[in-house]
């Protein structure tokens, strides 16, 4: 429900109470936290980036651009000096990162030969495992130039953690004159549960997932990438759709030439360095919720929002419970379900609210070790979307990349962070492509199909500028040209509407051909959005045009 402006101003009065109640941190002041609100405030207007797509093909955006993020990654990393779980942000980091990379050299070396890792900054990128469009794809190709000329590590994050919400790409097919766009599934239909739970349930239908796609492709690219993609697919060995999906496309990758390392967030969040900031979490949680939900309205504020589901929802309190921006699920349960947080006495409990309870010790050490013992139990618990790239970029990377979706997430996740954590995370960069599939088709501009539709409309409300010569063109101006007054209006207007129709009949073949060439713009332009989309899964290219085209794109 949209939100009114009184409430849009309560909101706002909220944002700056919560921000001066969450800014406080150990060996702060509380005016320390008020000043801090209050420039949070001042400037948020003018911090807050509007990244679009690029519109042309074969096209990039990289901000900042390729000199400014190498000169970052020759930096020193800077992480201030906030603690998570009890511990020095600075020393966690230093764990976090080898145990990042020690656990993607050994994920990656299942399927590929990983040499000797560098000794340098830490690229990371991340995605959900999905048959992603190029642009996400670009940012894998940007990591491992970014990673090569810096002298340091590009990993890629496979955020398993989201929901597989669909087993199926979106392919184009019919002819170049009406394109449609027709799901060819993968697997089964089945509900939405983490790419970590979801097990393959239809081995038959996998398995002839490349020939379906290349017989629906067929009049628009002879040689898709899935056939080839596949190969590496029904080799994987196992039944996990997360690993089915990025494990042949990095195979891919470092048979192109890459470097990169991969590993599933649901690694990274088994981690102590992780359960260190779930500790924090937990243990400071209303001053978690206030920070989020704050960073939440002042980016709404920001961006004059008014859904208060944009561009994530808040975090609840009900009955004494606190909703922290986590997940939980088990293997006996994959549903995803939200986790909610209560002090009482001594203890921490936590719960999903639909039956699932844990009390953890109400101090960092222990709330990590009962975490580590949940999990060995087989709960998971999971990181929403801020805190995942909240921690890869606090902990773990010199230089994170993302897509335009998670930099507008991550514009929240910096205020959250200064407010709850006193310091700011390392900056990201933002990444996209445009690459089309190369299919040629004569498309219409929505300038010519405008223009068409306004010349049809003339036609009906001013022929005479079709048959100046007509006769009735003459009375017509002949009414235009007398005033209008109460006793005329109704003559007037008959006059006007029979000349028109009298032109009109003389205009008919005229109206049949426009209505003709409008038609054809019309059908011209939904083909060209078909054909033209810049979603379609890179699966769909041919290996060698998809590679070319985002090499060249990737190259600093």
């Amino acid at each position: 429900m949209a939100a009114s402006e009184s409430q849009l101003r309560t909101e706002q009065r909220r944002t700056r109470d919560a921000i001066r109640g969450s800014g406080a941190r150990a060996g702060q002041t509380p005016a320390d936290g008020d000043r801090a609100s209050s420039e949070s405030i001042d400037r948020s207007a003018t911090e807050y980036a509007r990244y679009k797509a690029p519109a042309a093909d074969d096209a990039a955006l990289v901000a900042p651009g390729w000199p400014e993020l190498l000169d970052r990654l020759r930096q020193p990393r800077k992480i201030g000096d906030a603690r998570l779980g009890g511990v020095p942000l600075a020393k966690l980091a230093g764990s976090a990162r080898q145990h990042l990379v020690d656990a993607a050299a050994r994920y990656t070396s299942a399927y590929a030969d990983v040499a000797t890792v560098i000794d340098g900054p830490i690229v990371l990128s991340g995605h959900q495992p999905e048959l992603f469009h190029p642009g996400v794809w670009f940012k894998n190709f940007a990591l491992d130039s970014l990673a090569k000329a810096s002298g340091g590590l590009g990993l890629h994050v496979i955020i398993d953690s989201d929901l597989c919400r669909s087993a199926s790409v979106l392919t184009p097919t019919g002819s170049r004159a009406t394109p449609r766009r027709e799901p060819i599934a993968y697997d089964q239909r089945a509900a939405a549960i983490p790419f970590e739970q979801r097990r393959l349930l239809d081995q038959a239908t996998f398995e002839s997932f490349p020939a379906r796609v290349a017989e629906a492709v067929a009049p628009f690219v002879a040689d898709p990438l899935v056939t080839d993609l596949w190969k590496h697919a029904t080799a994987v060995g196992c039944d996990c759709v997360s690993a089915l999906l990025s494990t042949p496309r990095h195979k891919l990758e470092r048979s192109w030439g890459s470097h990169t390392l991969e590993l599933p967030f649901s690694e990274v969040a088994d981690s102590e360095g992780f359960r260190r900031l779930a500790a924090e979490m937990f243990l400071r949680s209303e001053q978690t919720a206030a920070a989020y939900n704050a960073a939440l309205a002042e980016y709404r504020l920001a961006h004059g929002l008014k859904n208060a589901a944009q561009p994530l929802p808040d975090l609840h309190r009900q009955d004494g419970w606190v909703e922290a921006p986590l997940w939980v699920w088990s293997d006996a349960a994959p549903t995803r379900r939200a986790v909610y947080v209560r002090p009482i006495a001594n203890t921490i409990r936590l719960t999903d609210r639909q039956g699932w309870e844990a009390t953890l010790p109400a101090d960092a050490d222990d709330v990590v070790q009962a975490l580590t013992e949940l999990r060995a139990r087989g709960v998971k618990l999971r990181s929403r979307a801020l805190v995942t790239t909240l921690y890869c970029r606090l902990a773990l990377a010199d230089l994170f990349l993302h897509g335009i979706g998670g930099a507008k997430y991550d514009q929240v996740t910096d205020r959250f962070a200064e407010r709850l954590l006193g310091v700011r995370p390392p900056e990201h960069a933002t990444m996209t492509a445009t690459l089309r599939l190369p299919i040629e088709h004569d498309a219409p501009s929505e300038a010519d199909r405008r223009e068409l539709a306004q010349t049809l409309r003339d036609l009906d409300y001013h022929p005479e500028r079709f048959a100046p010569d007509h006769e009735a063109a003459a009375e017509k101006q002949h009414w235009i040209e007398t005033e209008k007054t109460p006793d005329n209006a109704a003559e007037r207007h008959t006059a006007i509407t029979a000349a028109n129709r009298a032109m009109a009949e003389s205009l008919v073949d005229r109206r049949r051909e426009i209505e003709h060439r409008l038609a054809t713009a019309t059908a011209g332009l939904r083909a060209a959005a078909v054909l033209d989309s810049r979603e379609h899964s890179f699966c769909l290219f041919s290996a060698e045009n998809i590679y070319e085209r985002l090499s060249k794109l990737a190259t600093l």
